[in-house]
């Protein structure tokens, strides 16, 4: 089997949880990559989130990997968001977020209690 190919039937590396905290904010917890196979349920998990907070925070911490594709449904979240945060902790999606310029333009954090005293 080749490298990106996988098993048929078999799920997708991703896992996406969201949860409303008692002060409205909404936080998305991605796990795993998000590529051409997962960008789909991504993209449909962080719309339905960046409609219903007052603040968004994508929580990317355990996200390995990070497509094009995914770059793009960033920027369309953060453009519809009223305030969309990114938490950025491994060094290949933080250098993705740096090369392709994406993350100029996010509110990109290393933790989530960074974000405490701007909620």
């Amino acid at each position: 089997m080749l490298p990106g190919q996988r098993v048929p039937g078999e799920q997708p590396p991703l896992a996406v949880t969201t949860r409303r905290r008692k002060d409205g904010v909404v936080v998305l917890t991605a796990v795993g990559e998000i590529d051409a196979a997962t960008v789909g349920r991504f993209r449909t998990e962080l719309t339905g989130a960046c409609g219903t907070g007052k603040q968004v925070i994508l929580d990317l911490s355990r996200v390995g990997f990070l497509s094009c594709a995914g770059l793009h449904v960033l920027e369309e979240a953060n453009a519809v968001a009223p305030r969309f945060s990114v938490i950025v902790k491994t060094p290949l999606v933080s250098r993705i977020l740096d090369v392709s310029g994406v993350g100029a333009d996010l509110d990109v954090r290393r933790d989530v209690e960074d974000l405490q005293d701007s909620a």
